[in-house]
């Protein structure tokens, strides 16, 4: 009852009924009633029209979340003294015994509020899967039942089975050889035409999800994964989250980050997701452009204030949209993604999915050619990298690379993000590229090494691309722009 209330935007029915509940806590009685207090200045100040409405829904937004601190602790207590809940030593084993019949679980990939993700191998057929137990004992939705074991896009993750006659609830899930989009931004900026590349992905998923009722409303950098195809993957464990109608603002300054205006403003009564996600995917393009958020800020102060130039002050706005230094043509679209009204956005993402479809991408032959060999490889082999480290390590045993780059320098994330810095290397030599390579020589192990490091990192590179691209014995002009790239890889990085 008292979710559904927070979910309704009833905070005051929803702080009555708890305060009814528990009306003998005392101590946090105090908590209840400060809450209120807050709750009481916001609805006085929009009443009288003082401030900005983006500042009101920011502390409603705040006043929110403390409360969904304060009441899931609260039920965290009660659960934990009613036997509600699981005995955290127990969880890991009870997985384990359940699918020992049909599943190995080799290890544990993640630890949330909601579940634990493990990675297991299907006995019958020694495919890997993910497994997500669920530590609620709450019986899922039907909906999830009943639609979501029929998605089949090649951007989301795939629902393989469900094991929910006891407990604890589980759910195999596809497993995706992947890091998430976040993780490889941290190290800097995606080339143009993968930027829009993934931008039309997402954008063709989100579509998809709209066709069958399901809003994502969740696509943000630290939700999206990026395979070994370089491709990206929604997240499913967020449609989950829609579909047991389980809300919680975990990072109010992340949430502020990736926010529509209406949603912040939250005045309109329906309000449109499809432009909401082209206002997400905006903001996702513009970060892949760049390697840093739109509205970045070290506190929700300086993400506000950000937030409020690029909207209300258009030279500013103008400023940033131009310093991109991309095509005209993905600026325009880039601006109407992120308009503040809706309204001024695409009428809907299959419009903006033709608009991407038919951008330009400025680019030179040599280029093109030498991206279109290195995504064969990623596809074709998922432990591309890997190899491509154990061939450098072989190659030149007088170097000593491997002890430059140990098991945490050529650990799973670290190879993942390898993969992106590989796609800079070679787009910087693009003379359309919007950003001049200099992340590599910053990143783990490399900021040491000297010319001939980089021209046997490139070398090796060569040689594990004509060992997986399939049209290398077919095209020599494959080969040659290889070469030529290499020559003047080597000169931007003097």
């Amino acid at each position: 009852m008292i979710r559904e209330l927070i979910q309704e935007g009833k905070l005051e029915e929803a702080i009555d009924a708890l305060s009814k509940l528990y009306g003998s806590l005392g101590a946090d009685m105090n908590t209840l009633d400060l809450l209120r207090s807050r709750l009481s200045e916001v609805k006085e100040t929009n009443v009288k029209g003082i401030g900005k409405p983006e500042d009101s829904a920011l502390e409603m937004n705040r006043i929110t979340d403390s409360f969904l601190y304060f009441f899931e602790n609260l039920e965290e207590r009660v659960n934990t003294v009613l036997g509600l809940k699981y005995d955290v030593r127990d969880f890991d084993k009870q997985v384990r015994l359940k699918m020992m019949r049909q599943f190995e679980v080799t290890e544990q990939l993640g630890n949330g509020s909601s579940a634990v993700i493990y990675r297991a191998r299907e006995l019958s057929s020694g495919k890997t899967v993910a497994i997500r137990a669920l530590k609620d004992i709450k019986p899922l939705s039907d909906k999830l039942t009943t639609t979501a074991y029929h998605i089949k896009h090649r951007n989301i993750i795939e629902i393989l089975s469900s094991y929910e006659s006891d407990l604890p609830f589980c759910i195999v899930l596809e497993y995706i050889n992947g890091i998430t989009l976040d993780k490889l931004l941290d190290i800097g900026y995606f080339p143009v035409r993968d930027s829009v590349a993934i931008i039309q992905q997402l954008c063709d998923a989100v579509y998809y999800l709209q066709n069958i009722d399901i809003d994502h409303k969740y696509l943000r950098p630290s939700k999206i994964i990026i395979d070994h195809e370089l491709k990206p993957v929604i997240s499913v464990f967020e449609i989950f989250k829609d579909m047991r109608a389980y809300s919680r603002l975990d990072k109010i300054r992340e949430d502020l980050m990736y926010i529509s205006p209406e949603e912040l403003r939250k005045q309109e009564p329906d309000i449109d997701y499809d432009r909401v996600n082209q206002f997400l995917l905006g903001l996702l393009l513009y970060e892949m452009l760049t390697g840093r958020p739109l509205f970045e800020g070290k506190n929700l102060l300086e993400v506000q204030r950000g937030r409020e130039q690029f909207f209300f002050k258009p030279t500013h706005r103008r400023k940033v949209l131009k310093s991109l230094g991309i095509p005209e043509g993905l600026r325009a679209i880039l601006q109407k993604l992120l308009e503040f009204e809706p309204e001024n956005r695409f009428p809907n993402l299959i419009q903006l999915e033709k608009q991407l479809q038919r951008l330009p991408i400025e680019s030179d032959p040599v280029v093109d050619a030498v991206h279109e060999s290195y995504m064969r490889c990623c596809a074709k082999n998922k432990e591309f990298i890997s190899h491509f480290y154990q061939r450098l390590f072989k190659n030149y045993p007088d170097k000593n690379y491997a002890a430059k780059f140990p098991d945490n320098m050529a650990g799973n994330k670290t190879r993942k993000k390898l993969r992106m810095i590989i796609l800079q290397l070679i787009d910087a030599q693009n003379p359309f590229a919007p950003v001049p390579i200099s992340n590599i020589k910053q990143f783990g192990g490399h900021a040491s090494l000297a010319p001939d490091d980089y021209h046997n990192f490139l070398t090796t590179l060569k040689a594990e691309v004509q060992a997986n691209d399939f049209l290398w014995k077919k095209d020599v002009t494959i080969g040659q722009a290889w070469d030529e790239l290499i020559a003047k890889a080597m000169e931007s990085l003097k």
